[in-house]
């Protein structure tokens, strides 16, 4: 089970590294769509490779286990020495990491909670993360602070919508998985008929 274990966190790592490199390379500069008001354009959407990495931190909590925070931040780590990066690295590792810890709460509830939990995760990761952005990029002010999170509706809703089409599409074999190895693990009818 435990060699299980390792070569499933090799696997998300590898997975996260890889893909998010790759993803990054072939997706423009975000933001991609604007909306002209009042003479300022104003983001409307944006694409990234964030549901790489939430997906997998989500992932690792459930199937991991208590240290699956272990794999979003290796992939954070592994992946930004590709990147470079400067103080939001301590927001996006720790809300990755945070992302892993409720996969990890819902390790024995359904899928549909798991899910739901997901959305809740994207939604606490923006939070904390916007957070860093107004600390390091806006002015300290009310009016800094609403603009860093207006400014990150557009981000949010991708990374909402992202994470939600990726989640089940990549959950579904570990929740396969995971059945198959709870019926073979209970004992037949008919060996509980002989004792």
């Amino acid at each position: 089970m435990k060699i299980n274990k390792i070569w499933l966190t090799l696997g998300l790592i590898t997975t996260g590294v890889i893909s998010r490199i790759w993803l990054r390379s072939l997706l423009p500069a975000a933001p991609h769509f604007y909306i002209h008001l009042a003479n300022a354009s104003y983001p409307i959407f944006m694409i990234d490779a964030f549901f790489i990495v939430a997906t997998l931190s989500l992932i690792a909590g459930r199937y991991i286990g208590k240290y699956g925070f272990i794999i979003p931040l290796s992939i954070m780590a592994i992946s930004d020495i590709y990147f470079g990066g400067g103080l939001i690295l301590l927001f996006t590792w720790t809300g990755f990491a945070m992302m892993a810890f409720i996969g990890y709460r819902t390790k024995s509830r359904s899928f549909s909670t798991y899910f739901g939990f997901g959305l809740l995760s994207v939604l606490a990761y923006d939070i904390w993360t916007n957070f860093g952005s107004w600390l390091g990029w806006y002015p300290h002010t009310i009016d800094g602070f609403i603009l860093c999170y207006t400014v990150a509706i557009p981000f949010m809703l991708w990374h909402i919508l992202s994470t939600m089409i990726a989640l089940p599409l990549a959950t579904l074999p570990f929740e396969y998985v995971k059945e198959h190895k709870l019926e073979e693990a209970k004992p037949s009818a008919v060996y509980e008929g002989m004792r």
